[in-house]
Order: structure tokens, then C-alpha cells, then sequence
């Protein structure tokens, strides 16, 4: 419809124009003496626009012809980097099916082409250490440092992944450090960087990387508690030397307050009090520790501390009966307390208790003892043998003294011990 109306208007115009021109023609004078020339002016308009257009092509052609020795360069040009390209797509399609050889060959092929030289040497970097080649992959990661220095992290990551992968992590810390120092709030960087501190087992940069995980989202928060604890555990579980109080205190005051209540953590450091001796610092934590959350690893650590009142121990202890009367371990702990204070019939009843209630080893040992203690030799021997039966004879001392012991061929109940017996 448009076209028609547009006809319909350039037929009118043309009508209405012819007969102007028919009516007055008019006529166009061009004179310079000693020379005239006068002709219609529709002849004169006619060949001004003829000849303007044959200008125009003239100067179009000459412009054409000069410029082409460019345009055929451009040509090539556009014709080698699409090669490049395809063979960009051919040598990624190649890496991922793992044909590296080939992969290799169509990486390189028209490189010096390519607008994407850096992604080719990078990729070509990761066929090298498929094949195991860590010289050529440096080479690669040199020569896409080289083509792209602008995009210096993306290689640099792609260095230090590639170093982990190869399980060379001194060097993969070395350049994650650098690149640290570049982008220093970089997550994945900081995530890498933690990742190889792990793999290293330098639990001291680790945990002091751990803020900065935090801080910029490096991981996910579990992650993050994960490795926060297992960093301050291991740093934790280190050797001391003897007498070296004030380097534990150290450790442990390192520790975050939230850290401090962990229940491995206090074990831990119970533990290196306890063998630093410093008893009632090991009777306290472990009290505080336990009030605030049950835990039988820790109640055991509690029966093994031995404080300067032994009483107040038994006492503390005998509190949380109220809660864990049918705890096997925590009738263990109150029974070696109970014997430390000297109430050898109720150290005596606890441990019973804990052996009824299927206690731990420790529980059988325990009695044994206190029986020998009391010269009932034949009763704490069938204690010894007991245990040795149950738990496959894991403590050496216990093994000794059944050997040695001469009543060791007679076997008995150990269930069937009473108050009175010896």
C-alpha cells in the first residue's frame, strides 16, 4: 500500500514537472567572450547531474585502486585469524577428548594470527602437563604472560593451579604469593593459597589466612571452621619441650574465644598441661569445659588429672551424677578419684558400675589394681585376663602382670566379685 501511494506521488510529480516545463522550458546562457552557449535547462540539468556522476565514479575508482594493496592485506589478515580461530575451537574440542598431541599441534597452529594468542598458550600449557611436561608448560605460561601481560592474574592463577595439580606446592605457594600481593582481596586466590598451606601442613599461615577467608568470602563458612580448626589443633597438638609452660600458654591464647570451648581443642591442651604437670590448670579447664557441654573424652581426661585435692575433684565429679548416672566413663573417672582420696570401697563400687555398664577397658585395669592394692591377687588377675579377652590386650603393663602372675591358669567371674571378697 505504502508503495503504491509512493508511485502514485512520484507520477504526479513527474506529470506536474513535464508540463512546467513544456509551458516555460526556460533556458540556460553561459558566455565568456568571446564564446556563448545557450541551451534548455532541462538539457542543462540533465547533464550537470551526468556529469557529477561521472566525477564521482572517477574519484571512487582511483580511491578504490589506491587503497588495494590494504584491502587485500586485510583480506589475509581476516582469512589467517580465522583459521586461528577455528583452530582455537579444534585444539579445545582435541584437549578435552585428551588427545593432547593433537590438541597441541592445533594450538599453535596460526598462533602468530591469533587475537587470543594467550588463551592458545595457556591451554597449550595444560596439554603440556598432561603429558608431563612441566619445562613446556612454563614455557607456554611465559609465552601467554608474554602475548597478554594485562591479563597477568588469569595467568597466574592458571600457573598455580596447574603447579597444585602437579603437587609442586612450594612453588604453587610462591606464586599465589605474588599474585597476593596484586590482588590482595582476590577470593580465589586467597582460597588457593589456603588450599596449599593445607597440603603443606603450615598450619601457622594457615590459620593466619583464615581472617582474610573470612573477610572476602574466600570459602563457605563451614569450610572456613573446618579449616580454622584443624589449623589450630594441629598447631595445638605440636611437641613442647619440658618446662616449656609459657610457649602452651602461648598456643592457646593464639586461639579464637570461639575456638577455645571446642572440645578436641581443650582435650588438646588438657593433655600438654597435664604432661607439663601443671594439674590443677588441666582440673579447672576441664571442669569449665564439661559444664558447659558433655563430653566423655574430656570427663576421662578429668579422671587422669591429678589436682592437689583429690576431694574437691570427687566432688566436682560426683555433680554430675544427677545428669550421667549411667555414664560407664564418668563411673571410670569418680572411681580413679575416689581411690586417689583413699575410699577404696566407693572407688571400688564406681568401678563395678562401669564395668556392668560395659565401661571402657580402663574400667577392668582400674579394679585390678585396687584389688591388688587390697592383696585379692586372684580376683584382680581374672580382671586383667578379662580385659585382655575384651579389647584384644592393647596395654602392655596389663600383659606383664598376666604373665607374670602365678595364679595366671585359674580363670573365675569377674562379674561375681563382691564387696567382702579377700
Amino acid at each position: 500500500m505504502k508503495f503504491l501511494i509512493f508511485m502514485l506521488v512520484v507520477l504526479f510529480a513527474s506529470v506536474t514537472l513535464a508540463l512546467a516545463v513544456m509551458h516555460d522550458p526556460g533556458y540556460v546562457l553561459i558566455a565568456r567572450a568571446p564564446w556563448s552557449m545557450e541551451m534548455p535547462l532541462t538539457v542543462f540539468a540533465v547533464s550537470l547531474i551526468l556529469g557529477f556522476g561521472a566525477v564521482y565514479f572517477v574519484v571512487r575508482a582511483s580511491i578504490r585502486l589506491w587503497n588495494t594493496p590494504r584491502d587485500v592485506t586485510q583480506w589475509r589478515q581476516r582469512q589467517r585469524t580465522g583459521r586461528a580461530r577455528e583452530a582455537l575451537v579444534h585444539g579445545l574440542i582435541s584437549l578435552s577428548e585428551g588427545s593432547w598431541e593433537k590438541a597441541e599441534k592445533q594450538l599453535l597452529a596460526d598462533i602468530g594470527h591469533s587475537k587470543t594468542s594467550s588463551i592458545n598458550y595457556l591451554a597449550a600449557a595444560f596439554v603440556a602437563q598432561a603429558q608431563g611436561s612441566t619445562e613446556k608448560r612454563d614455557e607456554y605460561l611465559a609465552l601467554a604472560h608474554r602475548s597478554a601481560p594485562e591479563h597477568a592474574l588469569a595467568t597466574g592463577m592458571a600457573q598455580a593451579q596447574l603447579q597444585i595439580l602437579a603437587h609442586q606446592n612450594e612453588r604453587a605457594v610462591a606464586t599465589l604469593s605474588q599474585l597476593r600481593t596484586m590482588e590482595p582481596k582476590h577470593p580465589r586466590v586467597l582460597g588457593l593459597l589456603a588450599q596449599t598451606y593445607r597440603e603443606l601442613h603450615d598450619w601457622e599461615s594457615l590459620a593466619n589466612v583464615i581472617p582474610e577467608l573470612r573477610k572476602y568470602k574466600a570459602l563457605t563458612a563451614p569450610d572456613i571452621d573446618a579449616l580454622e580448626l584443624e589449623a589450630r589443633r594441629e598447631l595445638l597438638m605440636l611437641a613442647l619441650p619440658s618446662g616449656a609452660a609459657s610457649v602452651l600458654k602461648q598456643a592457646w591464647n593464639a586461639i579464637p574465644h570461639h575456638l577455645r570451648r571446642n572440645p578436641d581443642l581443650v582435650a588438646i591442651y588438657a593433655r600438654h598441661l597435664i604432661a607439663q604437670g601443671a594439674m590443677d590448670e588441666a582440673e579447672g579447664l576441664l571442669a569449665i569445659a564439661i559444664n558447659n557441654g558433655w563430653n566423655e573424652d574430656l570427663v576421662r581426661l578429668y579422671g587422669q588429672t591429678q589436682g592437689t585435692n583429690p576431694a574437691a575433684q570427687l566432688e566436682t565429679a560426683e555433680g554430675w551424677l544427677a545428669t550421667q548416672s549411667d555414664s560407664p566413663v564418668l563411673l571410670l573417672t569418680l572411681g580413679r578419684l575416689a581411690a586417689r582420696s583413699k575410699l577404696l570401697d566407693q572407688a571400688r563400687e564406681y568401678l563395678e558400675k562401669s564395668i556392668l555398664l560395659r565401661g571402657p577397658a580402663e574400667a577392668y585395669q582400674e579394679l585390678a589394681g585396687l584389688l591388688e592394692q587390697r592383696g585379692e591377687h586372684e580376683k584382680a588377675l581374672e580382671y586383667y585376663r578379662h580385659a585382655l579377652e575384651l579389647y584384644g590386650g592393647g596395654d602392655r603393663s596389663v600383659a606383664r602382670r598376666v604373665a607374670e602372675n602365678p595364679y595366671s591358669s585359674r580363670r573365675g567371674n569377674p562379674g561375681s566379685l563382691s564387696h567382702n571378697g579377700g
